[in-house]
Parts: structure tokens; C-alpha cells; sequence
């Protein structure tokens, strides 16, 4: 066998094998799309006590008015699925992906609420982002309450403030509400019958550091409810006013 037949039989030979592989692709493809999707695989994070996604709202978001799903897998369209989850005011961004077994994987990072303003009759969140969050039909969130009217401003500083507040277990379990008296910002305590006068929010944190150190050296040698007002406004000091 002369050198050209050969190179035409291996030539043969591979284009056999690409032949085979391409169809043997498209026949697990075709196999793969019409196959029935029964599995779900839902990760919500962060997965916390103060959330407004659950499982049951997203399989809602994805298939409303569906009541058993049994949809092919190559009838789903993932980009179209990401769309809707991210289009849902609580879900700050989605991942969805199939598994080689069927499984439909759905990722998602949801929006959190650390505080909840009340400016007259209308209420909502603000996000960890400082962005702001309508109220749901479905869940409440345990969070500081301010009431108020605040510019964007000031909402960047509230958010900033609360989370400082929740690095810190005894403020945490301390502050359960803010008020705005014109430019003013007032805490309202847990414990004890006196108010908290900020002042300006902007050096939050050399005043709460002040507060902390208050509560450490008095709380427990004092009567707080003598004292009607905790004023961190003045410099390196706080000033106790009684009843």
C-alpha cells in the first residue's frame, strides 16, 4: 500500500470518528433538553433571621400560576430566569445554572434590611447598601426604627451608624430607635427612660464610643431612670441631666 493510500485511510478514519462524536454529542444533548426537571438546588444567602426570600418565593418568581413542574430542561432559558429573580426588589443578584444530572442550581445573594424609616404614613427599609427597600407583603424585619425625614445624604450616615451599632453587642442590644428633631439625632434606649441627643450625625463614632464608656462605668451604679437625657454633643464628655 503506497504512502497516499494510506494518508487517505487515516484521513478516513478520523473524519469517521469526528462524525461519530459530533453525533454522539448531539444524541446526549437531545437526550439531555428533553429530559423532565424534578430537582431543585436553591442557595440564599445571606440565609439570616431577617430575610424576605425563601424557597417557595422563588420557585413562585420562576413559574407563577405553574402548579407541578414538569418542564423540559431544554425548554428553560437561564438568562431569562436570572432576569426575573433579579428583577425581585429583595434579590440583590442571582446565579442559575444546570447541573449535568438535571439539577436546576439557583444561587442567590438577597438584599439586607438593617433599618426600617418611618416618615409620616409611609415606611420602608434601607439596605446595608443605603439603598432603599419597600416593605413586604410576606415578612418583617426586627430592626432599629427611625422616624424622620432624611436626605440621601443622611441615609448613607444612618446605614454606616447601624452598622456600627450591630458590631457592638451592648449598643446592639441597646438602641431600638432614632429620631430626627430637625438636624438632630436622637437615640432611644432599650433600658432605661431617658433619650440619647447625638447631635450632628457625621462623627457618630467618637460619640457612641463615648456612650459605651458611660454605660460601662454607670449603668450598673446608677438608677438610669433618674436621668431624663444622655447628651454626647460637647467634647470628650457626656453630659447626664436628671428629671
Amino acid at each position: 500500500m503506497d504512502k497516499s493510500m494510506k494518508n487517505s485511510k487515516t484521513s478516513f478514519i478520523i473524519i469517521l470518528y469526528m462524525i461519530c462524536m459530533i453525533s454522539l454529542f448531539y444524541f446526549s444533548k437531545k437526550t439531555h433538553q428533553n429530559r423532565t426537571l424534578k430537582k431543585f438546588n436553591i442557595v440564599i444567602d445571606p440565609l439570616s433571621q431577617n430575610h424576605f426570600v425563601n424557597e417557595e418565593i422563588i420557585k413562585n418568581i420562576l413559574f407563577y400560576k405553574t402548579k407541578k413542574i414538569e418542564k423540559k430542561i431544554g425548554q428553560l432559558c437561564i438568562l431569562k430566569m436570572e432576569k426575573k429573580l433579579n428583577h425581585y426588589p429583595f434579590i440583590k443578584k442571582s446565579e442559575v445554572f444546570l447541573s449535568v444530572d438535571g439539577t436546576l442550581n439557583i444561587k442567590i445573594l438577597q438584599k439586607e434590611p438593617i433599618l426600617r424609616i418611618k416618615n409620616g404614613n409611609k415606611e420602608s427599609y434601607l439596605t446595608k447598601d443605603a439603598e432603599n427597600l419597600e416593605l413586604s407583603s410576606f415578612f418583617s424585619s426586627k430592626v432599629v426604627l427611625a422616624k424622620g425625614h432624611f436626605s440621601k445624604e443622611e441615609k448613607k450616615y444612618l446605614t454606616n451608624l447601624i452598622k456600627f451599632i450591630n458590631s457592638d453587642e451592648l449598643l446592639k442590644n441597646q438602641i431600638i430607635s432614632i429620631k430626627k428633631n430637625k438636624n438632630s439625632f436622637v437615640l432611644i434606649p432599650k433600658i432605661g427612660n431617658h433619650h440619647i441627643i447625638l447631635g450632628n450625625i457625621k462623627d457618630f463614632k467618637n460619640k457612641l464610643n463615648k456612650l459605651k464608656a458611660f454605660y460601662n462605668q454607670y449603668l450598673n451604679k446608677i438608677d438610669i431612670n433618674q436621668y431624663k437625657s444622655i447628651d454626647l454633643q460637647y467634647k470628650d464628655q457626656v453630659v447626664a441631666k436628671k428629671r
